[in-house]
């Protein structure tokens, strides 16, 4: 570790010392000791995006019904309000909802630990989550580092009314990918003018989902990108996006501006990738659509992708800690999850059958959908994030985006790839 990461960490570790040692609350405690029910206001920290509709409907409304002298504050991301700016103003949340993916993160900074002995304490039941939620947020020694909320996942989009135009045959569950590129093949047309494209999948990155691949490896904190593996996921997203009349109008694309192509302009027979609902209330009115199971690669039957948990983390510095788990409690809790479940068209991490049942029931445009399709398909393992996954991840989309450019060969794009992000990891540690 250089020198450089001996400050940061030295500011970190200064700023929480200071944070410890002062209070807002006169009624406060030392950490460890059960906290009395004097009013406390607890900050949450929302790395892992949430809308305020839904802060209101599974955090607040939930946790004041139950703990009245809880009030929850939001922190969310944005220029001044990152995480080191928090730290150096001194303003330390006292949870944090993260991806599993930013979990790595929060320990760097030293901001979170082991959270078994408060789960046990207030007796929360984790054998009611689905195993691979549990696992997306503990390390290899068990320690468990925070609570699932929610998870992601991954599935089919696509255009009944375009289906209908071509006189073609809706996608089946169960298709791999050629199947599903033979298909989009024949949906690719110009009418009048305007060009229809048969196939979407955003971007190359969530092509390796079901392949749980990563561009810097989490153990070893080198590059991880020159493999075959990776290989095949550029060849199979270049193939897709190279299609005459299927070029993307942007390359590495993001999943809300394919929604608003999918909702809006309505001019794309499929789409594939991650958790669009949110995008399908008013924009797409008049919008005939439906989904269907996420293709499979063909040594990979029947996987959708990895593990994508959403996640409440409690801040080791906080002087809230039983406040902090109650809270867990009540948004982990059957009633919430099931709110959850029907209102806002996120996966339950819950094993209870009914959060499946329930998926999308007080949503009007989920009536009628193939929502079992989400559940046939499994998801694996994450990998081991490291740090730098992000540092990582811009450097390895650009080399797709010189491959499929045609500027560059997909070996000397993968080549280039790992070079450039091992100068770049070794500038950083």
């Amino acid at each position: 570790m250089n020198g450089k990461r001996l400050l940061i960490g030295f500011n970190i570790l200064l700023a929480f010392g200071m944070v410890a040692g002062c209070s807002k609350d006169s009624g406060q405690q030392e950490q460890g000791k059960t906290e009395s029910n004097d009013p406390v206001t607890l900050l949450i920290y929302l790395q892992a995006a949430v809308s305020d509709e839904d802060f209101k409907l599974l955090f607040t409304d939930p946790v004041k019904k139950k703990y009245p002298h809880i009030t929850l504050e939001i922190l969310r991301p944005k220029t001044g309000t990152r995480l080191e700016d928090l730290i150096t103003a001194g303003t330390i949340p006292d949870m944090v909802a993260a991806t599993n993916q930013d979990i790595m993160g929060l320990i760097s900074k030293d901001m979170i630990s082991d959270i078994t002995p408060l789960v046990q304490k207030h007796k929360l039941d984790v054998n009611r989550f689905e195993q691979a939620a549990l696992d997306s947020v503990k390390s290899s020694k068990g320690e468990l580092w925070a609570i699932p909320y929610a998870m992601e996942f991954m599935t089919m989009y696509y255009n009944k009314d375009l289906f209908d135009k071509f006189g073609m045959s809706y996608p089946k569950d169960g298709m791999n990918w050629d199947e599903t590129i033979e298909l989009g093949k024949k949906l690719i047309k110009n009418e009048d003018g305007t060009p229809y494209r048969g196939l979407e999948v955003i971007n190359s990155n969530l092509m390796t989902y079901p392949l749980a691949l990563t561009y810097v490896d989490g153990k070893t904190n080198k590059a991880s990108i020159n493999n075959d593996q990776w290989r095949t996921v550029f060849e199979l997203t270049k193939r897709i996006q190279t299609l005459p009349g299927n070029e993307p109008p942007t390359p590495e694309s993001s999943t809300s501006a394919v929604a608003g192509l999918f909702t809006k302009e309505r001019n794309i027979a499929m789409v594939v990738g991650p958790n669009m609902m949110k995008y399908f209330g008013d924009s797409a009115v008049g919008l005939t659509w439906d989904i269907a199971q996420y293709p499979s690669y063909k040594e990979k039957p029947n996987i959708s992708g990895k593990v994508d948990s959403h996640n409440l983390t409690i801040v080791k510095t906080s002087k809230h800690q039983d406040d902090a788990m109650r809270v867990i409690e009540v948004v982990t809790s059957d009633e919430v999850q099931l709110l959850n479940a029907k209102k806002t068209s996120r996966i339950s991490p819950l094993k209870n059958p009914e959060m499946q049942k329930q998926y999308g029931a007080d949503l009007p445009f989920l009536k009628g959908k193939n929502i079992q399709a989400i559940f046939k398909s499994k998801v694996v393992a994450p990998p081991v994030y490291s740090l730098y996954e992000s540092d990582g991840k811009k450097i390895g989309q650009q080399k797709y985006k010189d491959y499929l450019s045609g500027a560059i060969d997909v070996n000397t794009a993968l080549r280039q790839a790992e070079d450039e992000m091992n100068k770049m990891l070794l500038s950083k540690q």
